[in-house]
């Protein structure tokens, strides 16, 4: 996915530090941070008793999806629902299901699309718009109708989540559209079904709050890349969130003025994002951890000072610098 701070490309580099650890076969690995489970899910085909946690739904949902399920989910309330696609693994039926949704003109289109009520607003093409709209509102009936579990139900936001992000008429993130078409802009949504890791752990997916978490849970490992500049992730990825959470049974107002469209609930920001708060915001983060390991991931140009960080966790236990 494209999610700015992915740590795809460090995962060689954190593994290598975990291998020099005294560590036993389903070891637990904690990523507190997890964002779009890169890091995770690489420490779950590493045969690890992983732990994911995010505060933002849409991570959520990818954590639900590849780290706490370990088998393609069955789908068998929803087997008299579904078109048969013969051949097909119930996954894929369900998936190729919702492809064959009938578009409609939703909140999505209204609010994110060209032809809806803002005309400047360009994050997703008028058909993807309401293809988007379609799709949400048929995975929200089937949870209503208690149709699917709750896994099941996170794999195909999963899903969604995944297939918006490829078609996004944006840059990175979604603090702003492209004025013009990116040619991924223009190409129809398809859905695909996500890959699920098999495991042989009890691999568990959290929603909470860093600080709050981190006291409730004993591990081995616990890897720390909390958010390192001013900019909240809530904000930069408020549409893959909107999608996550739905607008289903409550009123969400966007602000016909904003240009972007921008919508976050506030008590979603992170303390890590301010520079007044966040080097007080990790002290108590590291305090509470109950980890034999700590590995932290952290900017060199991040707003808490080299100098703390290494002064809070020196205070935990043994420092080594890799």
């Amino acid at each position: 996915m494209r999610y700015y701070g992915c740590k795809t490309k460090l995962l060689d580099f954190i593994e290598k530090s975990t291998k020099e650890l005294d560590l036993y076969e389903g070891a637990k690995f904690f990523d507190v941070f997890t964002g779009t489970t890169a890091v995770a899910k690489h420490f779950k085909r590493l045969g690890y008793t992983v732990i994911a946690n995010d505060n933002l739904e849409f991570c959520h949902a990818l954590a639900k999806t590849y780290i706490e399920l370990n088998e393609y989910p069955k789908f068998n309330k929803l087997k008299k629902v579904v078109v048969d696609y013969a051949g097909q693994n119930t996954h894929d039926k369900v998936i190729g299901h919702l492809n064959a949704a009938k578009p409609i003109e939703g909140f999505i289109f209204k609010n994110y699309c060209p032809g809806g009520t803002k005309k400047l607003r360009t994050y997703f093409s008028d058909e993807n718009g309401k293809k988007i709209d379609a799709i949400r509102t048929r995975i929200h009936e089937w949870k209503k109708s208690n149709l699917v579990t709750e896994l099941e139900y996170y794999y195909l936001l999963a899903a969604l989540i995944e297939g918006v992000n490829l078609v996004s008429n944006v840059a990175g993130t979604y603090a702003a559209c492209l004025k013009t078409w990116d040619k991924r802009a223009l190409k129809p949504l398809i859905l695909t079904p996500p890959e699920v890791i098999s495991s042989k752990r009890m691999n568990k997916a959290f929603r909470m709050d860093a600080n709050e978490i981190v006291e409730k849970v004993s591990t081995d490992v616990l890897y720390l890349d909390p958010p390192y500049n001013v900019r909240q992730f809530a904000a930069n990825y408020f549409l893959l969130e909107l999608i996550a959470e739905g607008w289903f049974d409550k009123e969400i107002k966007i602000d016909p003025k904003s240009k972007t469209g921008i919508y976050f609930d506030e008590s979603k920001k992170s303390l890590y994002c301010q520079k007044a708060a966040a080097p007080e915001i990790f002290a108590d983060l590291i305090r509470k951890a109950k980890a034999r390991h700590i590995l932290l991931s952290y900017n060199n140009e991040g707003i808490i000072p080299e100098k703390h960080i290494r002064k809070i966790l020196s205070e935990k236990g043994e420092l080594l610098r890799r």
